[in-house]
């Protein structure tokens, strides 16, 4: 399994190319697959590439599930734990709009 990780351009310092920060790190980031960013944009980082354009809402609900696995690994169970995946939980036993438009062809 992958898991990005959130991170907020900072620095633009040639093209295709992002200083971001994010999770207590700094990284150069390769912004090639998701295009031309300004500073403040946030971003899904994994592996050294930009792989997605977040919403300032949606980097911080990333941020809060990655919080909440982090306190599982390391034995602190938070009571919080199913609110962070709310989003995951809201949509259990739906399928998204492009699989259900295929159901109900057949």
């Amino acid at each position: 399994m992958c898991i990005g990780i959130p991170m907020i351009v900072k620095e633009l310092p040639d093209e295709g190319v992002a200083i971001c920060e994010g999770r207590g790190l700094r990284e150069k980031i390769d912004i090639m697959m998701v295009g031309p960013l300004e500073p403040g944009t946030w971003i899904l980082a994994w592996n050294g590439t930009a792989m997605d354009v977040l919403t300032e809402d949606r980097a911080a609900q990333v941020n809060k599930a990655l919080d909440s696995l982090e306190n599982v690994m390391n034995g602190n169970l938070d009571p919080n734990t199913e609110d962070a995946f709310a989003d995951i939980t809201a949509n259990t036993g739906r399928l998204p709009p492009h699989l259900a438009a295929q159901l109900k062809k057949r």
